[in-house]
């Protein structure tokens, strides 16, 4: 049996402990060693598959073995299913998605009232308490919006809320998949990468965090801005779709337009217009929820918190921030790069100096990790789990420590990763421009 085979099912059982086991969700510990464990089989498995694919005759393109391919897929699905009846615990946010897609069910604008506002207050669940952030209005854009409309007029459940996500992400696989096969790359080291993900697997199937509706937007951009410019108006469909599942990915148009041309910026802008209109009612409340995010929110800060150093305060932190995305930006449009080479570039500054990195966050960089196989990325989204470091401390006092030696578990290697592998890529060049 193949090594690498051995260590999914251990990641894979890893998991499973972790998320039916109640002592597991004691945290820092035993949950972040479980969840450690989990991404270091993850890690090991993608490397043997990776280097016996290299190796193998039938990984060329084309090759004829389905086995590796039906096993990856195979306990991808069977894990999925084991975290998909589980209610969320390592995040409420499920119940704020619930929330707005039952307003949005009796006729209300979810961006006109807060949970706590007394005009909503006779459409109340037996959720309603744990809605986090009661007194904010809703900060999730139009697409998501829609999204828990048609959920909440399905049957308005968590399981159901979750197979939706789950299918999304499974989309996303195969999206993923095709891509890499229309460059003539092998798809299975893909397949591993994402479909086996400790990140994307808890926070998705477990947490049920709509990041997944969003990646399937983001990967499918991907893919129609490799077909050529016929395929623009798709891509600014796909790009809009992902920015009005959360906002960041927005910062990719002009990438996108340089590449695909018009039609792309149209297809983006018409498409943001049609999103918006049902929810035009509400005016300047579009976005109040989001604003307060802005100003009073922070996690996890890594780099960012050098910018407040440097600059005195978060708000001219913020504005530096800006204007180093906005340079990156200029830059990745200027060099006419390929997308999810943009997207990695823009996507990742822009995480690295966010003042907010709630661990799902990261999700938004694996479909661009696991195409490049960006070891740094893919590093940050086992490291991720670092966030959950006072879960513990705030389920029993409301509390969440953020210790600065958390905070640097969480960023350091990452760091380090990334300039070992900047160092390397510059020496590769160097040898070869003397060769």
């Amino acid at each position: 049996m193949r090594f690498w085979l051995g260590l999914g099912l251990v990641e894979i059982g890893l998991l499973i402990a972790f998320a039916w086991t109640p002592v597991a969700h004691r945290f820092p510990w035993p949950g972040l060693l479980l969840l450690g464990m989990a991404f270091a089989a993850y890690a090991a498995a993608a490397g043997l598959l990776i280097r016996g694919r290299r190796d193998d005759a039938t990984a060329a393109p084309g090759g004829t073995d389905p086995w590796p391919g039906r096993v990856i897929w195979g306990l991808a699905v069977v894990v999925r299913l084991a975290l998909l009846p589980l209610a969320p615990e390592l995040s409420d946010d499920v119940n704020r998605y619930l929330w707005d897609g039952h307003v949005q069910a009796a006729g209300v604008n979810p961006y006109e009232h807060a949970p706590d506002a007394f005009e909503v207050s006779g459409l109340r669940t037996g959720y309603h308490p744990a809605i986090n952030n009661p007194s904010v209005s809703t900060i999730y854009p139009p697409a998501a919006q829609l999204v828990f409309l048609l959920i909440a007029l399905a049957g308005s459940s968590v399981f159901l809320m979750k197979a939706v996500w789950i299918g999304c992400d499974l989309a996303t696989a195969w999206v993923l998949a095709r891509t890499v096969r229309d460059r003539g790359g092998d798809e299975m080291p893909v397949l591993l990468l994402w479909l086996w993900s400790p990140l994307l697997l808890v926070e998705v199937a477990w947490s049920g965090h709509l990041e997944s509706l969003g990646l399937l937007a983001l990967a499918l951009t991907i893919r129609f801005a490799g077909q050529g410019r016929v395929r623009g108006a798709s891509a600014g469909v796909a790009l809009a779709i992902a920015t009005l599942t959360k906002f960041a990915p927005a910062a990719a148009l002009p990438a996108l337009v340089r590449r695909q041309g018009l039609p792309a910026a149209i297809g983006f802008l018409a498409t943001v217009a049609l999103l918006y209109l049902p929810y035009a009612s509400a005016g300047q409340a579009l976005f109040t929820g989001l604003r307060t995010y802005n100003e009073h929110w922070w996690f996890m800060k890594g780099a960012f918190g050098v910018l407040e150093w440097i600059a005195g305060d978060p708000v001219n932190a913020r504005r530096m921030a800006a204007v180093i995305v906005l340079s990156v930006i200029g830059w990745t449009t200027w060099k006419s790069m390929e997308l999810d080479q943009a997207l990695l570039w823009v996507l990742g500054v822009g995480m690295v100096l966010t003042p907010t990195l709630h661990p799902w966050y990261v999700l938004w960089m694996l479909p661009m990790a696991v195409l490049r196989r960006s070891r740094p990325w893919l590093l940050l989204s086992g490291l991720a789990f670092t966030g959950y470091f006072g879960l513990g401390s705030y389920q029993d006092t409301g509390e969440w420590a953020q210790p600065l030696l958390a905070r640097a578990v969480l960023w350091l290697p990452f760091f380090a990763l990334m300039l070992y592998e900047a160092w390397r890529t510059r020496s590769s060049e160097s040898h070869e421009g003397t060769s």
